[in-house]
């Protein structure tokens, strides 16, 4: 059993697309009924859906009038903003399929890894030796000595290393799903392919981002983030997770539809009174804080 739902308050119905796991055609699309919709929520229990074996999207129909800040498109198939687990772009810079009607996809969770008794350490402030890591970059290179480079894995192997610095906690620059292509070109230095290495460019903040992980090919990126964090703490290593809230991957007028444009864009981001973003960020977008609903995904965040 499994409860889909979706927030949108401006969009006129909804369908949920179903795949099976890296099949580019979905199987089925159910819509959403009325009685389905409870206020700006729509939601649907699915039973007996073999949930590890699938992936999921929405369509979301409702007014194009970009002038009033809507972008419905029924022709997208969305990525939900409070996706867990996000398949389809498992190795790092390997080019997606660009004409796919649906790169980025949602997975629902097996929620099954064992926590033990990890908790966070609490290590007071003022006595924390914080380590800036870049997840990526920290072992990428064939100088870390790890087997698993660039990875979470890696970052386990490394531990050793940390506790011989005296490192009491990391902070991880921005590790959920974000597009490495994003604004990608070639240099005209060396003629490589130059990628947005960062990550300070949101695709879903609840999922880890695959290829970042040595499992992200087995779509099990979301544990091996969780075994990372246990083993840090079981060493006496905190923590710290960057994450920027203040725009998404998808740009300004000219960029693509992933989620929060598709799904409800007057909701998500702060507009004009003509329908353009504002651009306070300098990435293209400025996500809406001052709505309630936005606000709420991100208190859900931190508590999450």
């Amino acid at each position: 059993m499994v409860n889909f739902s979706v927030y949108s308050r401006y969009a006129t119905d909804c369908t949920l697309v179903l795949f099976h796991n890296r099949e580019e055609e979905p199987f089925v699309e159910i819509p959403f009924f009325k009685e389905f919709r409870l206020g700006n929520v729509f939601s649907m229990i699915i039973f007996d859906l073999d949930y590890e074996n699938i992936e999921y999207g929405f369509r979301m129909d409702g007014p194009y009038e970009p002038e009033k800040g809507h972008w419905f498109d029924k022709s997208k198939i969305l990525l939900d903003p409070y996706a867990k687990l996000i398949v389809g772009r498992d190795v790092w810079g390997q080019e997606p399929h660009w004409d796919s009607a649906y790169q980025y996809r949602a997975r629902v969770v097996f929620d099954d890894f064992d926590w033990e008794d990890d908790l966070p350490l609490e290590t007071p402030v003022n006595d924390l030796v914080v380590y800036e890591m870049h997840v990526r970059n920290f072992t990428c290179g064939a100088g870390s000595g790890v087997k698993h480079r660039g990875t979470f894995a890696g970052i386990v192997e490394k531990i050793p290393y940390l506790l011989e610095l005296g490192v009491n906690c990391v902070e991880l620059m921005p590790i959920h799903e974000f597009d490495e292509f994003e604004n990608h070109r070639v240099s005209p230095v060396d003629g490589r392919q130059l990628y947005n290495l960062w990550g300070y460019s949101n695709v879903g903040f609840f999922a880890p981002k695959a290829a970042y992980a040595s499992t992200g090919k087995y779509a099990m990126q979301v544990d091996e983030l969780k075994n990372l964090v246990k083993q840090l703490h079981k060493n006496g290593i905190e923590v710290i997770l960057d994450v920027v809230f203040n725009h998404t991957a998808e740009g300004n007028e000219q960029g693509p539809y992933i989620s929060y444009r598709g799904i409800d864009n007057k909701t998500y981001y702060m507009l004009t009174p003509d329908g353009h973003y504002y651009n306070f960020s300098g990435c293209g977008n400025t996500l809406n804080c001052n709505n309630p609903n936005v606000r709420d995904m991100i208190a859900i965040w931190l508590l999450f």
